[in-house]
């Protein structure tokens, strides 16, 4: 009984493990975005960014802190006859510590820290796009490489059913064997794609797999295998898309971040107020010595102190002179804020020639794709012409076989632009900043 079980239980887990994943291109994006260590990277980044802000806020708040302290010095003092013992004396007290001002170095702080965590929210935006653009890339390509996969298949037991037909030609004497020996380089010729096809079906399955985060040994079934063809005039096309895009406001924001530092670099050589108040207690000071008894008796006493106190000050700390450092730190981060504007300049101008070779592809990628549907149509009618043709003796086997051929590769052709327009719809959105 036991071994019926184990029987059934590695069946069962044999059958779960061959099920194929059925993907949607968006699961695809769904499961990429899930699966990304990019992702969980900048999500922590978001966190750290959040409690630096909290952090930063804590510094408006009063500081406090305690001290303790134990001595013994070693001898004893002397003074005016009597003796002062340190042995094992201690202190211990509290601070309290309250900024009042230090030269709007906390409050910028606080502003750089915000600005942090805007910037690190915009930095999780532009990987998210990008993990999607990898995504659909992958995702397109592996139908791209199925497609063909299949066309081969059937161009394959085509010419198998015309080898069959030569072959059966040949033992009657109505066919040459040159004829069979050009239709068994065409078959070689297609087994041989076929191979190649095979070979990159699975690199590209194997790389979807590392995208969406599975096994593998998953084999993936997409089912976006009718594709929708949209309209490039449909989709918005102007400069004002370039403000969309996540890395363009995090460049902005890196000029807010580097404007704020200016102020972080005056502040340090600005005046600084604080009040602070403590307490302290001490304990086993000891005083020893020899004092009249009021009959005029030197008596020796001896008498141990504990005893605590309070304090209360007002700190000012004023920079006199510091060689001109403070001057050139601020010039040198003024020169990091003008290299942050033409880096966005750069950027800017970078981002407007992509989106534009984004959208010119799109708009280039329908012009193929209607060019190779009339191809494939026209290639098709050829190739019903040629087999009727060849079926009754009026044309060659080199007719029908050139027929074949130019279906087959006006059927590749229409395969690729289709697949390939989808790839240059995501990159358009992610050029547009509508990539989401």
């Amino acid at each position: 009984m036991k071994i019926h079980i184990i029987i059934a239980t590695l069946l069962l887990a044999f059958t779960c493990q061959a099920q194929p994943l059925v993907l949607s291109q968006k699961e695809c994006r769904q499961m990429a975005l899930t699966h990304s260590e990019d992702i969980k990277i900048s999500s922590n980044n978001i966190l750290q960014a959040e409690l630096d802000r909290k952090v930063a806020r804590n510094s408006l708040l009063p500081q406090l802190s305690g001290s303790a302290m134990g001595m013994s010095m070693l001898p004893d003092m002397d003074f005016e006859g009597m003796t002062l013992s340190m042995k094992g004396t201690w202190t211990a007290g509290l601070n309290l510590t309250q900024p009042i001002y230090t030269g709007g170095k906390i409050v910028s702080g606080i502003k750089l820290a915000k600005l942090g965590v805007e910037a690190s929210h915009e930095q999780q935006k532009v990987t998210r796009s990008n993990v999607i653009a990898d995504a659909d890339n992958a995702y397109w390509t592996y139908i791209a490489v199925i497609e063909k996969q299949r066309m081969l298949e059937s161009m394959l037991e085509y010419i198998n059913s015309i080898y069959i037909q030569v072959k059966n030609s040949v033992d009657v004497e109505m066919a040459t064997s040159g004829d069979l020996l050009r239709v068994e380089a065409k078959r070689s010729d297609f087994n041989y794609q076929l191979e190649k096809v095979n070979s990159g079906l699975e690199m590209c399955r194997m790389n979807l797999c590392n995208i969406i985060g599975v096994d593998f040994s998953t084999q993936i079934v997409p089912t976006d295998t009718t594709i929708t063809i949209e309209r490039s005039a449909n989709y918005p096309f102007g400069q004002d898309l370039i403000a969309n895009r996540p890395e363009y406001r995090l460049l902005q924001k890196q000029i807010d971040i580097s404007q704020e530092q200016i102020k972080q670099i005056r502040a340090d050589y600005l005046p600084t107020l604080a009040l602070s108040a403590g307490y302290a207690y001490f304990g086993n000071l000891k005083m020893k010595g020899v004092a009249d008894d009021g009959t005029g008796n030197m008596m020796p006493f001896s008498k141990r102190y504990n005893d605590d106190s309070f304090s209360l000050m007002l700190s000012l700390s004023v920079p006199i002179w510091n060689w001109g450092e403070g001057h050139k730190k601020v010039k040198r981060q003024k020169l990091a804020v003008e290299n942050a504007r033409l880096d966005l300049k750069k950027s800017n101008r970078l981002m407007s020639i992509e989106l534009k070779n984004a959208y010119n592809n799109l708009h280039s990628s329908e012009s193929l794709i209607a060019t190779a549907e009339s191809g494939e149509r026209e290639a098709a009618e050829a190739l019903r012409v040629m087999t009727d043709r060849y079926e009754v003796g009026m044309c060659t086997l080199t007719d029908l076989l050139e027929a074949q051929s130019q279906w087959h590769s006006a059927r590749s052709n229409i395969i690729e632009a289709k697949t390939q327009y989808k790839i240059y719809e995501t990159d358009y959105l992610h050029a547009a900043g509508l990539l989401e």
